[in-house]
């Protein structure tokens, strides 16, 4: 009997009638996990073995760290060699492969460097960090010599940042702040031959791109996108990569800027996410539906011997330091249960099995979303906290405010780190659970605050009983993007 209830479901069932709810790669896809396979490693590894991923061994002595090393570029030597014996890569890539996985500890050390002539000095200090689990080993000592390719490491910095309104104002002493550079291990080779193989990940987006080309046509005649027609080898850059966390908007800014300046770093194709944290861009940050936020460049990495095809580059993404520990974690594993379903959802050949997985890639999009989009809205407090403080350094030293009672140099605080969102109304009853302090920068700081939250409705920002006009008319816009 269930038989003919199964022959009489597909009978009426039409799989073609069901299309993908979103691409995962383009609209789901959060750039740099700092983890490859996240999931596929968390489903495999037992407790003990996530508790200690990345982790250095200190039972081992310098040299012995570096011939652990060794013995791993071997191996990773022999799947470049086994790949190209297949067919899979051809001879230009399998040499530029074997020139990162065979100079891999030289390649660290050289990054070590740059780090520390971009900053002026050395790090403050070196932890470990189980990028698996977001957690930072604050008590145990780390070296130099405990950072390389098959670690998970985090280098402080305290270094000076000129770019902050609160270091320009006379009669305040310049404070430091303090930047991690997060430095997980190096691309795993065999996810690394998938991605630059004939046929794999890049060459297909190319070859897509190419197809688009009619005969007797230019690229340019076609509007063809240049980036997407780079080779595998051109788009291949992070082999080696690192996050750079700063506290706040500016300070990503100033330190992006620091190391395209000191480093000769090379611009990213892919303009930043923060999209210049100006209102003046809203359409595009309702685009942005995954409500996600970073910058991008790559620091070339020189170092002598090795027949390199192309330089050798670090990928580096800059964002806020609060999204990489409460937001990033978690989003990287829903888009690695998300990519799954993708999977799934071509593979079964029943309407309502398929109609089901897209409900079920919709909630991960709006679980991604709503966990960046908390992170945003807390960091926003964090900013009006710091402008709450310069407000009582610039009294401490003199200065008055203006007659609305606010200060000019904290308007223009607010104004370069509040971010921008578009995902959340702000009304009269947003900061009614709010502490006093925040109630009163709330109060008095209005005009600010509202030109950064680009949907605002109704009640948004009233002054005597006047409602405000949105910042940015974009309601239309809102309600098309579904979920926002």
């Amino acid at each position: 009997m269930s038989e003919e209830i199964a022959d009489k479901e597909n009978q009426f069932s039409d799989p073609n009638s069901v299309n993908l709810v979103f691409d995962v790669e383009q609209d789901l896809k959060i750039p740099l996990d700092t983890v490859d396979n996240r999931n596929e490693i968390l489903e495999h590894l037992n407790k003990t073995a996530i508790e200690e991923y990345g982790r250095p061994n200190l039972n081992l002595s310098k040299e012995e760290l570096e011939q652990k090393r060794l013995l791993k570029a071997s191996e990773n030597l022999k799947k470049i060699d086994n790949s190209f014996q297949k067919g899979e890569i051809d001879r230009e890539t399998r040499d530029f492969l074997y020139d990162y996985y065979i100079n891999s500890s030289e390649l660290y050390d050289e990054f070590k460097h740059s780090l520390n002539k971009i900053f002026g000095c050395p790090p403050q200090s070196i932890k470990y960090i189980n990028l698996l689990e977001g957690k930072i080993d604050e008590e145990t000592p780390y070296f130099e010599e405990h950072v390389g390719p098959d670690t998970t490491m985090v280098y402080e910095y305290e270094i000076d940042a000129p770019w902050r309104v609160e270091n320009q104002i006379p009669g305040i002493v310049p404070s430091k702040i303090k930047i991690q550079i997060v430095v997980p291990q190096m691309k795993d080779v065999e996810r690394a031959i998938e991605k630059v193989k004939i046929n794999g990940k890049y060459d297909q987006e190319r070859q897509k791109e190419l197809a688009k080309l009619k005969p007797g046509q230019t690229i340019e005649e076609a509007g063809l996108d240049k980036a997407k027609l780079r080779t595998p080898l051109q788009k291949m850059k992070d082999i080696l990569r690192c996050s750079i966390l700063a506290p706040r908007y500016d300070d990503v800014v100033g330190v992006y800027n620091l190391v395209m300046q000191k480093g000769s770093a090379v611009k990213s194709s892919r303009p930043s996410k923060y999209l210049d944290n100006d209102p003046k861009n809203a359409k595009l940050f309702f685009e942005n539906a995954k409500n996600y936020r970073d910058m991008k460049n790559y620091l070339p990495i020189g170092i002598d011997g090795g027949k390199r095809i192309l330089p050798f580059f670090c990928e580096i993404q800059y964002k806020i330091k609060i999204q990489f520990f409460r937001a990033d974690n978690l989003t990287h594993s829903i888009y690695e249960k998300v990519r799954r379903l993708k999977e799934n959802f071509f593979k079964t050949q029943l309407e309502g099995d398929k109609r089901l997985i897209n409900s079920q890639i919709y909630l991960g999009f709006l679980q991604i979303q709503s966990i960046n989009s908390k992170t945003f809205g807390e960091y926003n407090i964090s900013v009006l906290r710091d402008a709450r403080i310069l407000e009582d350094k610039l009294k401490a030293l003199g200065y008055k405010s203006d007659k609305d009672g606010t200060f000019k140099y904290c308007r223009q605080l607010l104004d370069n780190n509040l971010l921008i969102r578009s995902s959340m109304a702000l009304t009269d009853e947003t900061f009614e659970n709010s502490p006093a302090w925040l109630k009163d920068m709330f109060n008095r700081y209005r005009d600010n605050i509202v030109k950064k939250y680009l949907v605002n409705l109704t009640k948004a920002f009233t002054k005597k009983g006047k409602h405000k006009k949105p910042s940015v008319n974009l309601t239309k816009v809102a309600r098309n993007k579904r979920g926002r």
